[in-house]
C-alpha cells in the first residue's frame, strides 16, 4: 500500500460505505507531545475539538508519518509537533481505523485534521477544506545506473506497479518496454537482478522500502517534466484537510505552513527522513 496507493488512493474521494465504518472504527484516541508550558502564547486563536489539543486523524505512512507509541515522527509528524508548540498544543493522535478513517474523522469533527499523505483534490475540496500544499510526494525514477530524466529510459526495460498514476501515459510512450507489476515486491526484485534497467514509484515510499529492503547502488532521482507524460509536470500536493467550516484553524495551518517553509524547516526534515529538499518548492496551489 505504500508505493501504488500513494498514486491512486489520494486522489479518490472516500466512499459512502467507507466513511461510515471509519466512523465506528474511530473513536479511540491517544495522547501524544508533551505539556505545554502555562506561560506560553498562542501565534493564532481557534477552536479544535479538544481545547488546547490539536486532535489529528492518521495512520503509519513512512516517510511522511510515523507512529511511535502515542507520538508522531516522520515529516509530517514533527512539522504537527511543531506547529502544536507555536499554538500552545499538545497533539493527540487519532488513529483507528486507518486510512479510511481519516478524512471522515475530520469531517464528523472527531479529528481537527488530516495527516499521512492527504492530496489536494477537487474531489476532496468538497467534503473538507484543504491547507496550503506542505510539501510534493514527488515521483521517482530508480535505478542502478543513476538516470536522471525520462528522455535516458528510451529504450530501456522499465517498471511500475499497478494503480499508479502515470502507468497509461508510460504505457503510450514506452510501449512494451514499460511492465505494470501487481506488487512493489516483483518490480523491486526485478530491478535488483537487473531483469529491467529502472522503476517508476514515488520518492517517499522508495525511500522508506530501501530502509528495510536497499538495492546495491540503487538511486533515488525525483521524477523530471517530461513533455510526452504531462502527469509528470503535476506531483500530489500534501496537504492537511480540516473541517470546512473551522476557518480559522485552516487559516494558522496555512500560515504555519508558510513560516515552516520560510524558515527552511521542511526542506531539512525532508532531507533528514531521506527525501528530496526540492519537495519543499510547491508552486502555485492546485487540485488533481
Amino acid at each position: 500500500m505504500k508505493t501504488n496507493s500513494a498514486w491512486i488512493r489520494r486522489g479518490a474521494p472516500v466512499s459512502a460505505a467507507v466513511a461510515g465504518l471509519a466512523l465506528v472504527l474511530s473513536g479511540c484516541s491517544t495522547a501524544a507531545g508533551a505539556s505545554v508550558d502555562p506561560s506560553c502564547t498562542p501565534k493564532h486563536e481557534f477552536k479544535t475539538v479538544t481545547a488546547g489539543t490539536l486532535t489529528v486523524a492518521a495512520y503509519d505512512f513512512a516517510p511522511h508519518l510515523k507512529i511511535e507509541g502515542n507520538q508522531i515522527a516522520g515529516v509530517e509528524g514533527e512539522l504537527l509537533n511543531e506547529i502544536a508548540k507555536r499554538e500552545c498544543l499538545t497533539v493527540t493522535l487519532q488513529a483507528s481505523g486507518g486510512a479510511g478513517a481519516a478524512i471522515p474523522s475530520v469531517q464528523a469533527g472527531r479529528a481537527d485534521l488530516a495527516a499521512s499523505d492527504w492530496w489536494r483534490t477537487k474531489a476532496r475540496a468538497k467534503v473538507v477544506a484543504l491547507s496550503n500544499p506542505v510539501y510534493l510526494d514527488q515521483g521517482a525514477l530508480v535505478s542502478v545506473a543513476g538516470y536522471k530524466t525520462v528522455a535516458e529510459l528510451d529504450g530501456k526495460k522499465i517498471g511500475s506497479v499497478a494503480g499508479n498514476l502515470w502507468n497509461d501515459e508510460f504505457t503510450q510512450v514506452f510501449g512494451d518496454k514499460f511492465s505494470v507489476y501487481q506488487d512493489p515486491e516483483a518490480v523491486f526484485n526485478d530491478l535488483a537482478a537487473g531483469r529491467i534497467d529502472a522503476v517508476i514509484d514515488s520518492v517517499g515510499a522508495t525511500t522508506a522500502r530501501f530502509e528495510a529492503n536497499p538495492i546495491k547502488d540503487a538511486q533515488i532521482v525525483p521524477l523530471q517534466p517530461d513533455a510526452r507524460i504531462p502527469v509528470t509536470a503535476h506531483p500530489g500536493q500534501l496537504n492537511w484537510p480540516t473541517k470546512l467550516d473551522n476557518t480559522e484553524l485552516t487559516k494558522a495551518i496555512n500560515d504555519n505552513i508558510e513560516d515552516l517553509r520560510k524558515d527552511g524547516t521542511i526542506a531539512e526534515l525532508l532531507k533528514k527522513y531521506g527525501m528530496d529538499a526540492s519537495a519543499a518548492d510547491v508552486g502555485e496551489p492546485g487540485m488533481l
